[in-house]
């Protein structure tokens, strides 16, 4: 990020993570000073407001008890799950997408629907769900739900609530009007994320592919001057356009890789397609949650299409 870069952000205070060190992909969180407190967007995992944000806000002449409002841009633990740690020590009212409410009040029924929804392609270790859940955190009710278009009015400024919903059902980005800046956390992702000291990429992840090209293409349209995403950099707008592109042809990918899989195979399973797509269209890793999603994502919509059908059969005893 360069100085031109931290003069655009105004106000904004940045605050890098422990997430790289724990997770192997960068994360940032940012808040806004306003009269009377912050703003904070997104609170990291369980763990991340003491271990990152506590001290970064020191730094800024800040206190963490300052934070009065928590906005979540949606219901994954490395941005709601320090909800816990921060009500715990502030006064802060949590605001979030209204279309995952549930998810973020309750960590069975998220790992339930998003982690294991689809347990022939993919499952969870025990020990991956203990750890998981660590990484969630106790729940938190919230106060606010947010839907699009919906305004945070803010003394040091208004900013605007746009639901993308592509990388999960309810997902926001946020824009500030003010600063032409524009907060999309993990819409704009192009072809992943590397995870640091491995030679892989984190593949995007997204569950439904008409709203994430939707999504995109409205962000798109946002006028801003700063693309600022979770797991990176920020991108002024040429930049940031340019990411934006490269997401949506991402997609465009990823359909005729798995229109050709389909043609190629003619009947497939959804841990083959997962497989496939982690090896060949991207150093992914194989199967996980993402390559698993975005091949049940792109057979979901090839269905309503009409492309491909489902079959269905008794598992093998």
């Amino acid at each position: 990020m360069t100085a031109g870069d931290e003069r655009l952000l105004g106000d904004w205070i940045r605050i890098e993570t422990e997430y790289l060190e724990s997770c192997g992909l960068p994360l940032w969180l940012h808040a806004l000073p306003h009269d009377g407190g912050l703003v904070l967007l997104d609170s990291g995992t369980s763990i991340t407001p003491e271990t990152s944000v506590r001290g970064r806000l020191a730094e800024a002449r800040r206190r963490l008890e300052d934070i009065d409002l928590v906005v979540n841009s949606h219901a994954h633990p490395d941005h709601m799950g320090g909800n816990a740690a921060l009500a715990a020590v502030t006064n802060a009212a949590f605001a979030a997408p209204a279309a995952e409410a549930e998810w973020l009040e309750d960590n069975e029924t998220v790992i339930s629907e998003l982690w294991e929804a689809n347990p022939d392609a993919y499952r969870l270790t025990p020990g991956e769900r203990s750890e998981l859940v660590g990484l969630f955190g106790d729940r938190v009710r919230i106060d606010r739900l947010l839907r699009d278009g919906d305004h945070l009015e803010l003394s040091s400024g208004m900013l605007r609530v746009i639901t993308t919903s592509g990388h999960s059902p309810g997902h926001i980005a946020v824009h500030d009007q003010d600063r032409k800046l524009l907060f999309t956390f993990d819409d704009v992702q192009a072809a992943g994320v590397p995870i640091a000291g491995t030679p892989h990429k984190l593949a995007p992840l997204y569950h439904d592919v008409r709203r994430y090209r939707s999504g995109l293409r409205r962000l798109h349209d946002v006028e801003f001057e700063l693309l600022v995403p979770s797991h990176g950099d920020p991108l002024d707008a040429e930049g940031g356009q340019e990411r934006i592109r490269e997401s949506l042809a991402f997609v465009d990918l990823a359909e005729e890789f798995v229109h050709d899989y389909m043609q190629r195979h003619r009947e497939i399973t959804l841990r083959d397609l997962a497989e496939a797509l982690g090896t060949q269209l991207g150093p992914y890793d194989g199967v996980n949650l993402q390559t698993v999603s975005i091949a049940r994502a792109h057979l979901d919509d090839l269905t309503r299409r009409g492309v491909v059908t489902t079959r269905w059969r008794l598992a093998d005893s």
